[in-house]
């Protein structure tokens, strides 16, 4: 199952309304988020996709669309169930 950037932009903006303005290119140093701010992202990503990412996963990933890349690739990694 791949995710889409718009998948995780849409999971940030659903919990997150400072955000509401956030695209999948846009960088999370640019938007300003915080640490608290990605440690609630890592949560709700967690989740919404079933796979466990932490907040200094999404800050090396930096922007949502290299988020969902790498929330692909964990998802991938699991064994089936």
């Amino acid at each position: 199952m791949e995710i889409a950037d718009l998948d995780v932009v849409d999971a940030i903006r659903s919990t997150m309304d400072e955000l509401s303005h956030m695209g999948p290119d846009d960088s999370f140093v640019d938007l300003d988020i915080d640490s608290l701010s990605l440690v609630e992202a890592a949560v709700i990503l967690s989740n919404r996709f079933g796979v466990r990412v932490d907040e200094f996963e999404l800050a090396d990933a930096g922007n949502a669309r290299t988020a969902a890349s790498m929330l692909t690739e964990k998802l991938a990694l699991q064994p089936a169930v």
